[in-house]
């Protein structure tokens, strides 16, 4: 979810519970105003007990072009007793941990059947959203998110065990990924550090070593075409394969490629995105990128993907340009020297990269080459 949709949505929350924590007598009608104030509608709120109640058809304003709606809502003030006087009643909503459970979530052109958290003031000036549970992301996923109430900006966010096979259908289903992934964000204002990671992923239906350890082995460069491999190099391949899935590659689709772990440790500085540590261990080789890139323009900055090999040293490295749409992917020596070469006349020593030289560990993140597990 967007930090606006995030921060609006809090706002609105903090400013339905101040209200009907003073008015709990007449929550229906405490409820609307409270809605109204924050600039949302609602069609019915209906109190099934004292401290619990539940919102139907919630809809609320993110910006001119788009809305959060909720068709349902549960909330739960867990510290309110029916037994308790209207005053300690107040007391009592004014430090109650909140239980809130939504279904039918529409927000930015995402649906989502049921999300349920818990809400809690913290010692200091911490709101915690604790125990969320997003059912469409599988049944494993938890997070919570901090918020600094003095500055709305400062947001800490935590989420574990996300189901790739759930929750990849939501950006590009074309990926093919399964597994599990965390991630660990802090947000304070424009500026975002942020980490995905996990281990004993899958990518479906592409070979990834096949197609690095054929462009080392030139006696398999004949299963393809030979000018187009030259010329790329592995990662041009795969970013080929990825984009326009071409004949290039034919022979390397099917099957798939474990990923041993992977780390995407990236710093988000206005529109510039910096990789910090971002890498990935397949079965048989140690992939690192860095780099960055401006988001705004779409533009690579400096950007340069290395495979690794077990004494953390470049053994191919290619450099990536350009835009995003029409990326500029260094070519090889091999092709510089040798285009019109036959694939027979070609050895190893042709196949080194433009800025591969001598040996000099250039990664000490939190990925280790498969040959060291």
């Amino acid at each position: 979810m967007k930090k606006k949709v995030l921060i609006g949505f809090l706002l609105f929350i903090t400013s339905l519970f101040l209200i009907i924590g003073v008015l709990l007598f007449r929550i229906d009608w405490t409820t609307k105003i409270a809605i109204k104030l924050a600039g949302g509608e609602v069609e019915k709120v209906e109190k099934i007990r004292i401290g619990h109640w539940e919102i139907t058809n919630l809809s609320f304003p993110i910006d001119k072009d788009n809305k959060l709606i909720i068709a349902h809502t549960e909330i739960d003030l867990l510290a309110v007793k029916e037994s308790s006087s209207i005053f300690l009643r107040y007391t009592q909503a004014l430090n109650s941990k909140i239980n809130i459970k939504s279904k039918g979530v529409e927000v930015s052109g995402f649906k989502l059947n049921q999300i349920q958290f818990s809400i809690e003031k913290k010692f200091g000036d911490t709101l915690k959203i604790e125990n969320i549970h997003i059912s469409d992301f599988g049944k494993q996923n938890k997070g919570e998110v901090a918020i600094n109430l003095v500055n709305y900006e400062d947001i800490k966010i935590n989420y574990n065990k996300l189901n790739l096979d759930h929750l990849i259908k939501f950006f590009d289903a074309s990926l093919g990924l399964s597994g599990y992934i965390n991630i660990d964000a802090k947000i304070e204002g424009k500026n975002i550090d942020a980490r995905v990671y996990g281990s004993n992923l899958n990518l479906k239906g592409f070979r990834v070593d096949d197609v690095i350890s054929n462009f080392l082995d030139t006696r398999s460069i004949g299963l393809i075409d030979a000018a187009a491999f030259v010329a790329l190099g592995p990662i041009g391949l795969l970013y080929t394969s990825a984009a326009s899935l071409g004949q290039t590659l034919g022979g390397f689709r099917g099957g798939d490629t474990p990923l041993k772990q992977i780390n995407v440790d990236v710093k988000l500085r206005g529109d510039v995105a910096t990789m910090n540590d971002v890498a990935v261990a397949t079965a048989e080789n140690l992939i690192v990128i860095e780099g960055g890139a401006d988001l705004k323009a779409e533009v690579f900055k400096e950007l340069v993907v290395s495979i690794l090999d077990e004494d953390y040293c470049p053994e191919l490295q290619q450099a990536i340009g350009g835009t995003f749409s029409k990326p500029e992917i260094s070519k090889t020596k091999a092709f510089l020297d040798t285009a019109s070469a036959l694939v027979e006349s070609l050895t190893s020593s042709t196949f080194q990269v433009v800025g591969v030289d001598t040996c000099k560990r250039t990664y000490q993140g939190l990925v280790k080459h498969p040959d060291d597990n």
